[in-house]
């Protein structure tokens, strides 16, 4: 087989599955017919017997605010216990507790598609963040808030990377326990993992522009690298014990400029230590799953430069210098309805998707090492100043001249919000969508119920020819990451979001003017709404961490 056949193949069969598992008006994607409760999976993994070592809980505010993040403006505060503690409860930890009679169950301030979170969070240090963090691997343990020494570094390494890399101080990784989510959503589940794994991006930078770092994400370590240095692919750690995929990793510190040399640091750790534990007590292979795996293996790639910034002028946005970064990060709940009567003043949804739009240089969008290539389908349904209807958001108008072009143009053109130059193209308006908007979303109200909602279009065809089949996965790591910006916008502007992986995508196609097919060019990949909430009364909220001792707690006392 060439090597041009064996890319094709490995893109039909990427195609295949996105095919398969798409949600129809006759039928929805193949899943279990009921919850097996006893297989459930545990929500949090530990490597046993790997000493943890406790992290500092922080009470009270972060050292900025959140307004402060979009300027960069905080302060880079020191590496210590604190900061670090801070930036992995902000970014992998949990926000609260609910209770339901005998139930009870977390919540996270990273999202996760039903709360399952296939997501775990790697810490690689190679500078001493306290006497008892030194240089090395760890495991973040967000139930415990603890790290888990994986492997250390040996001193001279760690001195080499630290002289050769002065501006950062280690990096963040992520990988997937795809039966978390297999377990409720069969063969779909593996499109919700890579979501999480663009949120978990966002989540952290915003965590560690909190604290005044710079976070990015290195596009260059293929899977079986990032296996390796993770350790992912020691057979014995494992044993029975569900695997995890490689997915990402970014570096982290005051800047970040030229990653390490991720193959030489893989083979300096050394004194293992820990197995995973098992999850859970059966587990189901999806074939679906299974047949696309081998096919979206990242390779190795070279560095991307950073995309060019674009800017779109969208006027003043309202400031929000009194909000709290730390707290509104803590504060995030994904919406489970929606009154279906508010809407949203004009100036909170032009800064709300003025912040999604691909220019460089934006928190948490600057993370992201990949060239824009999704684009926004808004539904508005009470938003001041623009009439109900279907507009089409361009997020890098360069990118999205193509997209125009396929859907037609649109009955209006490109339309702005009365005094402001926001790049919506209006596709139908006036018009009320509530219902279809609802319809599109498998069906589910709170799509309808809210100020607007959106779906998220992804350019499949040039992406996947470009870059290979395992783009497919970071096509979605750009929707989550999106995703991520209007869950903290919305919560910043009094109202509350929810991501949507539930949706007719052939009928959303359709309600756009897209063509249909698994060759198509653009595709569906998430939906998300926003309005303003409505709490279930009974639910019963806890502390995040009122399970830990007290002494953990430190005042917050930011330089």
């Amino acid at each position: 087989m060439t090597g041009a056949t064996t890319v094709d193949a490995r893109i039909d069969a990427v195609l295949a599955y996105h095919e398969a598992t798409r949600h129809r008006l006759r039928g929805y994607a193949p899943g279990p017919g009921y919850l097996d409760w006893d297989a459930q999976p545990d929500p949090f993994r530990r490597w046993h017997p790997a000493p943890a070592i406790d992290l500092p809980l922080i009470d009270g505010d972060g050292p900025g605010s959140f307004d402060a993040l979009h300027r960069q403006a905080a302060r880079p505060q020191a590496l210590d216990s604190r900061s670090l503690g801070l930036f992995l409860e902000l970014a992998l930890g949990l926000s609260a507790w609910k209770r339901l009679g005998a139930e009870r169950w977390p919540l996270r301030n990273n999202p996760s598609s039903g709360n399952l979170h296939p997501t775990e969070g790697y810490l690689l240090l190679w500078r001493t963040a306290s006497a008892s963090i030194p240089p090395g691997l760890y495991h973040y343990a967000p139930h415990e808030h603890a790290l888990e020494c994986r492997a250390t570094l040996p001193d001279a390494a760690a001195r080499t990377l630290a002289r050769a890399h002065p501006a950062s101080f280690g990096a963040i990784a992520w990988s997937s326990v795809v039966w978390r989510e297999a377990w409720k959503y069969g063969a779909r589940a593996y499109r919700y993992c890579q979501l999480d794994v663009g949120h978990a991006l966002g989540a952290a930078r915003y965590a560690a522009a909190a604290l005044g770092w710079a976070l990015r994400a290195d596009p260059a370590p293929g899977d079986r690298q990032l296996a390796s240095l993770l350790g992912l692919d020691r057979d014995t750690d494992f044993a029975d014990a569900e695997r995890e995929h490689p997915e990402m990793i970014a570096l982290v510190g005051d800047r970040v400029e030229d990653a390490p040399d991720w193959a030489a640091l893989a083979v300096a750790w050394t004194d293992w230590q820990g197995q995973a534990c098992r999850l859970s007590a059966e587990s189901v292979v999806w074939p679906e799953i299974a047949r696309v795996l081998p096919a979206v293996v990242k390779p190795m790639t070279g560095a991307a430069p950073p995309a060019p910034a674009r800017p779109i002028a969208t006027g003043p946005a309202p400031a929000l210098d009194g909000v709290d970064a730390a707290g509104l990060i803590r504060s995030r709940r994904s919406a489970q309805r929606l009154d279906g009567v508010s809407g949203i003043p004009a100036a909170a949804f032009l800064r709300l998707l003025a912040q999604t739009l691909a220019t460089s240089g934006t928190v948490p969008l600057d993370a992201f090492p990949y060239p824009p290539a999704v684009h926004l389908a808004v539904f508005a349904h009470r938003v001041e100043g623009l009439d109900p209807g279907l507009y089409l958001l361009l997020r890098d108008a360069e990118h999205g001249r193509s997209l125009v072009q396929a859907i037609g143009g649109g009955d209006g053109g490109a339309r702005a919000m009365a005094g402001t130059a926001l790049p919506l193209h209006c596709l139908r308006a006036p018009a009320d969508l509530r219902r279809i908007a609802s319809g599109l979303a498998c069906h589910q109200g709170i799509a309808g119920h809210g100020a607007f909602a959106l779906a998220m279009i992804a350019d499949f065809g040039p992406v996947l020819r470009a870059e290979g089949a395992w783009a497919w996965r970071r096509l979605h790591w750009e929707a989550g990451l999106i995703g991520q910006v209007l869950y903290l916008e919305a919560e910043a502007a009094g109202l509350r979001g929810t991501g949507i992986g539930c949706f007719f995508d052939d009928e959303v196609l359709h309600t756009l003017r897209l063509p249909l097919g698994p060759q198509a060019r653009w595709q569906v990949v998430y939906q998300f709404t926003v309005g303003r909430p409505v709490d279930d009364a009974r639910l019963a909220s806890e502390p995040a961490y009122g399970h830990l001792p007290a002494h953990r707690r430190v005042a917050s006392g930011w330089a």
